[in-house]
């Protein structure tokens, strides 16, 4: 899949350049002080209460500061989701190519010669897991900054609900927006609903009770068996369901993945 563009949690875009207006400004004497103090200072900018943005050709974004080797940098503040989405889709490509490699080494029940190598499990199932953990963080963290938080959820038996779930969350934006992608989307939403409890069955993974010794086949059945491109496709389009063009692929065209060397 080709990467996608990263986008700053708060930008707006100017119809001027804002960095040569910004330089006709005259800056007040305690604001110059203050910027002094502040720039010799060991002291972050939230400690005094004040955030940090960026002026560029026609458009600002966000950004925060970090100390780092007893200097202050400024880096931008990207949105989680990004992150979350992009860490998924660079997943991929390895991620098919060991499925693959898996299912064709995997001897038949009749046929097995010689020893079975773990790795060839174990490199799907790394990236398996991976994709999934980052696709659901993509999904949540989305959710939880696009729900107010004075959003009081209540339950079918009309009930407050303290701690919502994810799928309290996905109930709710439908909700607040007046539009529900589980009614336009069906299938697509399954298959968000399917990715959310594998990934919780993952995260809080428990051995099977039964009397056997494989204590974990169901799950990775599960992992082996899941439609990876087709959730992918169904959290971005979620997404930009309530956030049009929050996920777009960059226009370089390029696709980047994780590579596993042996």
């Amino acid at each position: 899949m080709v990467h996608i563009s990263y986008k700053p949690t708060k930008r707006y875009e100017t119809n001027f350049d804002a960095a040569e207006v910004a330089k006709e400004i005259e800056i007040p004497l305690n604001s110059q002080k203050f910027i002094k103090e502040y720039s010799e200072s060991d002291k972050l900018s939230d400690e005094y209460g004040k955030d940090l943005f960026l002026i560029f050709d026609k458009e600002i974004v966000y950004a925060f500061d970090y100390l780092y080797d007893s200097k202050k940098i400024v880096i931008p503040e990207i949105n989680p989701v990004l992150i979350f989405y992009s860490n998924a889709i660079l997943c991929h490509a390895s991620l098919f190519h060991f499925k693959s490699e898996l299912l064709k080494k995997s001897p038949e029940i009749t046929k097995i010669q010689g020893r079975i190598h773990p790795a060839d499990f174990a490199d799907f199932a790394k990236l398996a897991v991976n994709c999934i953990v980052n696709l659901q963080g993509a999904i949540e963290s989305f959710l939880n900054y696009s729900i107010p938080e004075n959003h009081k959820f209540i339950s079918k038996k009309k009930k407050e609900i303290n701690h919502p779930s994810i799928h309290n969350k996905l109930d709710a934006i439908s909700i607040i927006s007046k539009k529900s992608y589980e009614e336009s989307h069906p299938s697509e939403f399954v298959l968000i609903k399917n990715l959310i409890d594998l990934r919780n069955d993952i995260i809080h993974l428990k051995p099977i009770k039964d009397e056997t010794n494989t204590k974990y086949k169901m799950l990775f059945r599960r992992m082996i068996d899941f439609d990876f491109l087709n959730a992918t496709l169904a959290i971005r389009d979620f997404i930009n369901y309530y956030e049009p063009e929050l996920i777009e692929e960059c226009p370089c065209g390029k696709e980047y993945f994780y590579l596993i060397k042996s």
